[in-house]
């Protein structure tokens, strides 16, 4: 944000004397190359959305959305630096679109919960969804009126931007925490389901030894969610290594080394965000989630195990 009297125009030629408001030029590489990586996230994320009718998928279309618009708009600030529209739509969009696969990643929790037993998890299925999304919620309402009170202050002469920023950095520092929370709860569900010997981790062959068909049926359904599982460690690792990056970035301020230095940007926001959008691409929910009679057959699985060592 500037927070001097004169702005330049729109697509000016860079002034080392007034630096726009990123404190540099955009990459116009780093747009493009971005552009199409999220261009492509969001294609895939829509149709398989459409194809597999699970319709809560829609949050990671959503989500890659946002980060096409925030790109798209870096990508005309690279040529148009000082175009606080420009500046305004990347900013929003860029900050807001994880949450969305932060609520994508809750579901598919959720979901894992209730194929292995509520026994798993100290949450239920809908308390994780309802819990983390009210947190998300909130951490997003923050920081939209933060960065709304910051936009209006950088654009009077001497506006006082700390009140929308330290707003903007306790939305984010709320929805890190959340992040980091729900992290440690995830982690407690694969840990219990590895202690038991069977389940998520690990197939045992004594819960599934009634048929052929049930011992294949199983395991298929096992290995899909092991995958599943390891896909959205992947995912929510990257979210929260980005949200400790923007969380320190505007603890520094807007004119601070961080916001001000973009291979910082393309590395701990852009590419760690493509990490999170493209792996669920490759590693699609929609067909690793069990439909209902393999989610039936594998806890039934596990009821015979669990009858097999009380004997």
């Amino acid at each position: 944000m500037s927070d001097v009297e004169f702005e330049p125009p729109a697509c000016s030629s860079w002034d080392p004397t007034n630096p726009p408001s990123y404190g540099y030029m955009p990459s116009l590489a780093a747009g493009v190359i971005f552009v199409a990586l999220f261009g492509l996230a969001f294609t895939a994320h829509l149709a398989q959305t459409i194809i597999s009718r699970r319709w809560w998928l829609i949050l990671f279309a959503i989500g890659a959305a946002g980060e096409l618009v925030g790109w798209i708009a870096r990508t005309w600030a690279s040529r148009c630096a000082y175009s606080s529209m420009a500046f305004k739509i990347q900013i929003s969009t860029l900050i807001f679109s994880p949450a969305f696969f932060a609520a994508g990643i809750y579901i598919i929790l959720g979901y894992i919960i209730h194929i292995f037993g509520a026994h798993t998890s100290p949450l239920s299925a809908k308390q994780y969804l309802w819990v983390f999304c009210t947190i998300d919620f909130v951490s997003l309402l923050l920081q939209a009126v933060g960065g709304g009170m910051a936009s209006a202050a950088g654009e009077e002469p001497n506006g006082d931007l700390k009140p929308g920023t330290n707003t903007m950095i306790a939305g984010i520092i709320f929805q890190l925490v959340a992040n980091l929370v729900f992290s440690g709860l995830a982690a407690s569900v694969v840990v219990k389901t590895y202690q038991k010997g069977k389940g998520l981790l690990n197939v045992d062959d004594r819960a599934v030894s009634q048929s052929n068909a049930t011992k294949t049926g199983a395991a298929t359904t096992t290995g899909k969610l092991r995958l599943l599982v390891g896909a959205t460690s992947v995912s929510t690792l990257a979210l929260v290594v980005r949200g400790i990056y923007r969380t320190i970035e505007l603890l520094q301020g807007w004119r601070g080394h961080l916001i001000t230095t973009e291979r910082y940007f393309i590395g701990l926001d852009g590419a760690l965000m493509a990490i999170a959008v493209l792996t669920f691409v490759f590693v699609n929910p929609g067909r690793l989630l069990p439909h209902k009679g393999e989610c039936t057959g594998n806890q039934n699985a596990e009821k015979a195990a669990d009858g097999n060592e009380s004997v």
